[in-house]
């Protein structure tokens, strides 16, 4: 009983029990994952062997039908039967294009060394590569392709493969008439690569075996290829599991076994990880109760009394002598406290100087974009009165120079805002002067509602986007070209601008540049597209729309969208 309330009263107690029950957890889960983690471990080991293993098989069939169309082909090639059919006195004719034939086959694969030919009574009457002694007591034995491992020269560690393919005569009546057999020598290391790849651990073992068990080639293990596997190890047991996967195409198998040691490894590594997070989990727990009841416990709790009452008395301080960071944040809740209210009164002046800059930063931004356009416009437009005064004689430049002198005082006027008719009078004006420029050939067409000619919008807000379409979209077209200009407003609350032209269009690619550098990019020395799109930014923020459409051969559609303003009194025509 005196237990139970001491146990009530102390929460390092409670933090201990807490502590034993993580620790018993911890241990419960350590030993279900150990469980767990060697089952999956094995359970996925064997699944990535037999992944393998089947790998390896289509392989090995893929390898040997890649051989047995070679064979065929070279065995009943017109060439290889003639020579078979004729007697020895006659091949002497054959026997250049027989080499040619022979060449050829053994270039198809680089495994392939030697090639022998071999008349029904086992006597070779052809040959190509290197030379090997040919056992040629079990020639005709094979009613079809067989493949051996054998020892064709002495001071050769490893066997070479032998290919023994038996050659009929197709012309003969006869079924199955043996004409002879075509031997193919190919490289001791044919199948080590595959087998290597079969293996699933470090000590994996893989077998290739032919239908009598002779190993063929293996991998990972020491027993000689030739030799026939013993029958002992053929199956499971404590020390090893065996597996095996016969091929399709004949009678050959993949075997092998892999250590039970290989499956239980990760077993024994993770035991040594629980027992060493054990023991770190209990002296991190033991560290963590004596440091939270002597050094935080007591007091945060002092701290977190003083912080609920501080709302109730705003003039009281905190008391807690301590050296410690502790220590140090009473001391700094205390300060703060102290310098609230001169700190509020310099946050509330910076946020006030803040907006004034930000304020005078976007009316500088916007002044030097709109400086931007009108020498830029102006240049244009004087080459244009120079180039139609060496081409012309007449009064028409009269006219076009007080077309130029209504844009110029258009663009440089005081304010920053007109409404749609001023910025529609200065498009015609800028039609006159394109008009006369490229004489007739572009059109300049402008629609607008009637109710929204008192709307406010920003000065220069369509001009660098007709410009855009006349000397991007129409300049470079053969034919004659129109740009239209549309005001309307689909509803109470916004404006909509279009400006589409029938030129030549922007690439995709071209487009999606553009569309990506109007809000990455800050080059103020830019005209056009992106300094309407800064400017549409500082003055609507993001409460516009702006989209670019366009297609190559058809033309450009620019639409802006912006919040439709209270009407203003008209300023006057810009003439």
């Amino acid at each position: 009983m005196n237990f139970l309330q001491t146990y009530r009263r102390h929460l390092i107690f409670k933090l201990a029990g807490i502590a034993a029950l993580i620790l018993a957890v911890l241990s419960s889960a350590y030993l279900f994952m150990s469980v767990d983690y060697a089952r999956s471990v094995r359970k996925n080991t064997l699944a990535l062997n037999e992944r393998l293993t089947a790998q390896t098989a289509t392989r090995i069939e893929a390898y040997w039908d890649s051989l047995y169309n070679i064979t065929t082909a070279f065995c009943y090639s017109p060439t290889v039967q003639q020579y078979f059919s004729v007697n020895s006195l006659n091949r002497l004719p054959d026997t250049q294009e027989l080499a040619s034939v022979f060449s050829n086959t053994l270039l198809l694969n680089d495994r392939i060394l030697s090639v022998y030919l071999y008349n029904a009574d086992a006597k070779q009457i052809a040959s190509m590569g290197k030379n090997f002694s040919i056992d040629t007591s079990k020639l005709n034995t094979d009613a079809v392709m067989n493949i051996r491992a054998s020892h064709l020269k002495s001071n050769e560690k490893r066997p070479y493969y032998e290919l023994i393919f038996p050659v009929y005569d197709l012309n003969s009546i006869q079924y199955q008439k043996l004409l002879g057999t075509c031997v193919f020598v190919l490289e001791p290391e044919s199948f080590d690569d595959t087998l290597q790849n079969a293996q699933s651990t470090e000590h994996a073992v893989v077998f290739l075996l032919d239908s009598s068990d002779c190993i063929l080639a293996s991998a990972g293990s020491s027993q000689s290829c030739g030799s026939t596997l013993a029958s002992e190890i053929l199956h499971s047991t404590s020390e090893k599991y065996f597996f095996t996967q016969t091929l399709s195409y004949n009678d050959w198998k993949i075997a092998g076994f892999l250590p039970e040691s290989d499956l239980r490894k990760p077993d024994q590594s993770l035991k040594e990880t629980q027992i060493l997070v054990y023991c770190i989990s209990l002296c991190l727990l033991l560290f963590l109760l004596l440091y939270c009841n002597y050094s935080i416990i007591k007091p945060i709790t002092g701290i977190s009394a003083f912080i609920r009452e501080i709302n109730q008395n705003p003039d009281s301080r905190l008391s807690l002598d301590r050296p410690d960071e502790i220590g140090t944040v009473a001391e700094s809740l205390n300060q703060m406290l102290d310098e609230k209210q001169q700190l509020q009164l310099e946050i509330e002046q910076v946020k006030y100087l803040a907006y004034e800059t930000e304020l005078s930063k976007k009316q500088a931004e916007i002044l030097a974009y709109r400086s931007q356009i009108n020498p830029h416009f102006l240049y244009n437009t004087f080459e244009c009165i120079r180039d139609m005064a060496l081409f012309y004689d007449v009064d028409d430049i009269a006219e076009l120079t007080m077309a130029l002198s209504n844009v110029f005082r258009f663009a440089v006027k005081g304010t920053d805002m007109v409404t749609v008719e001023n910025e529609l009078d200065h498009i015609r004006e800028y039609a006159k002067i394109i008009n006369y420029r490229f004489m007739g050939k572009i059109r300049i067409e402008i629609d607008a509602e009637n109710a929204i000619l008192n709307c406010k919008v920003f000065k220069l807000l369509l001009q660098p986007l007709v410009e855009n379409s006349v000397f991007h979209g129409l300049e470079q077209k053969i034919e004659n070209g129109t740009v239209w200009v549309h005001v309307f407003s689909p509803d109470h609350a916004t404006l909509c601008f279009v400006v589409e032209d029938d030129g030549c269009g922007i690439e995709p690619e071209r487009l999606k540049q553009i569309l990506a550098s109007l809000e990455i990019e800050k080059n103020t020395t830019k005209i056009g597209v992106f300094n309407i799109y800064q400017r549409l930014k500082l003055y609507y923020d993001d409460k516009f729309s702006f989209d670019i459409k366009s297609s190559l051969k058809k033309g450009t559609c620019i639409t802006i969208s912006i919040p439709r303003e209270s009407t203003a009194e008209p300023e006057g025509s810009i003439l």
